[in-house]
């Protein structure tokens, strides 16, 4: 078969690309290697991602199923009495005040269907196993189907949003990894942890251990009663503690160096043991070619300190669509690429000097300060909503503050 854009990939960002795209009036097939629902980290939406949840139709299933999340608080591991909350509405451009705390299971799962109620062909149990190039341009993509027969599809694009994969550029050895990042998430789910009340039921809590220890633990409630916990340690965490037999009790070393989140699980019962993902920031050389383009995770991923990759995605996936679509309607030229190429890495630069920036401990003296200057507090505001797309006076300020180091 053949089609105008074949999707490698039914994350978010494959996702909402081909909701869009149908939503057009595009043929697009999405080519899941999975099956849906599938366990996934990243619960924690922004501000900055509701307008493309609003477009393409399912925000009112979102309001409806999930946890509302006005806000991020950052607390001291050592004394919950230090901390700090930054409300979304305060940032400089608050067109969205909240976003949602989100299972990735029922998440992932509900933007999918949207794609297939929009009009994309969902083939599930797909596993793409090459971009098939002809004359040097992408034309389509070879799959496995479920029954282990192997097909073609035909396509006048292909997306690669294959996640972490990063099909495109791993196959090319074009990924490098990101400075200074080189972390190990270990997490867990619970139910009966402390959580905030009225209004801040929802908001992330970061809480940040040590200067010295370079780690920092999440804590995203739901609306069943459960809390995604997770701790982000450095490769020295790791490398003094590789004594310690799995992720489990690496886990509950990091928690007994943070007195803050003892008390937040006091009576908390753990739903699974902890599990571990290591080496996940990197980012890739090239975003796009003949043919073809990346577009979430395979665009690089970078430390989920500040709850970016589902942002990502599905921004860089919406945006994408409409890249696509106008680029099909004249013939195949470019220009919208290259300006939705500039856009999308001028959001992943201040993402990732913002973080290298916390680890290195100046972003964090700064989220803490006391006072804190207006304008800044209002810039942090408004990183943590995801408005981090364009040129803005406060986006420009903060990559001057911060800047991606390679």
């Amino acid at each position: 078969m053949t089609v105008d854009v074949a999707v490698i990939g039914g994350g978010p960002a494959g996702s909402v690309c081909a909701a869009r795209l149908a939503q057009h009036g595009r043929s697009v097939v999405v080519l899941e290697r999975d099956h849906h629902p599938r366990f996934h980290l990243g619960e924690s939406l922004l501000p900055g991602s509701m307008g493309v949840l609003d477009a393409v139709g399912v925000l009112p299933a979102v309001r409806q199923r999930f946890l509302v999340k006005r806000g991020a608080r950052f607390v001291d591991g050592d004394d919950d009495t230090k901390a700090v909350r930054y409300a979304f509405a305060d940032a400089f451009h608050p067109t969205w005040d909240h976003a949602f705390e989100v299972p990735r299971d029922e998440f992932d799962e509900m933007l999918f269907r949207r794609a297939g109620a929009s009009g994309a062909d969902l083939r599930e149990g797909w596993e793409a196993t090459r971009v098939v190039f002809e004359g040097g341009r992408a034309r389509g993509v070879e799959a496995r189907g479920p029954d282990g027969a192997m097909e073609t599809f035909g396509a006048r694009l292909v997306v690669d949003a294959s996640g972490r994969d990063a099909m495109m550029a791993h196959g090319a050895e074009g990924t490098e990894r990101i400075a200074h990042l080189e972390r190990t998430a270990l997490f867990t789910q619970v139910f009966g942890a402390w959580r905030d009340e009225g209004e801040r039921e929802g908001d992330i809590q970061i809480v940040v251990m040590a200067a010295n220890e370079r780690a920092w633990f999440w804590l995203i409630p739901f609306a069943d009663g459960r809390t995604s916990v997770g701790v982000v340690v450095s490769a020295a965490w790791m490398r003094a503690r590789r004594k310690l037999r799995g992720p489990e009790a690496l886990f509950d070393a990091a928690l007994a160096q943070c007195p803050t989140v003892v008390r937040m699980l006091a009576g908390a019962t753990r739903l699974f043991p902890p599990r571990a993902t290591a080496d996940f920031s990197f980012r890739v050389r090239a975003m796009r070619g003949p043919g073809w383009l990346a577009t979430g995770d395979a665009t690089g991923f970078i430390d989920p300190l500040f709850s970016t990759g589902a942002h990502l995605a599905m921004y860089g996936g919406f945006l994408a669509a409409d890249a696509i679509h106008a680029s099909l309607d004249a013939g195949g030229a470019t220009e919208g690429f290259d300006a939705w190429e500039r856009e999308l890495r001028l959001g992943l630069d201040l993402y990732v000097g913002a973080v290298q920036a916390f680890y290195e401990g100046d972003l964090t003296t700064h989220l803490f300060a006391q006072p804190q200057h207006p304008f800044l507090r209002r810039a942090i505001t408004s990183m943590l909503s995801g408005d981090v797309f364009g040129d803005s006076s406060w986006s420009r300020a903060v990559r001057d503050r911060y800047p991606a180091r390679t």
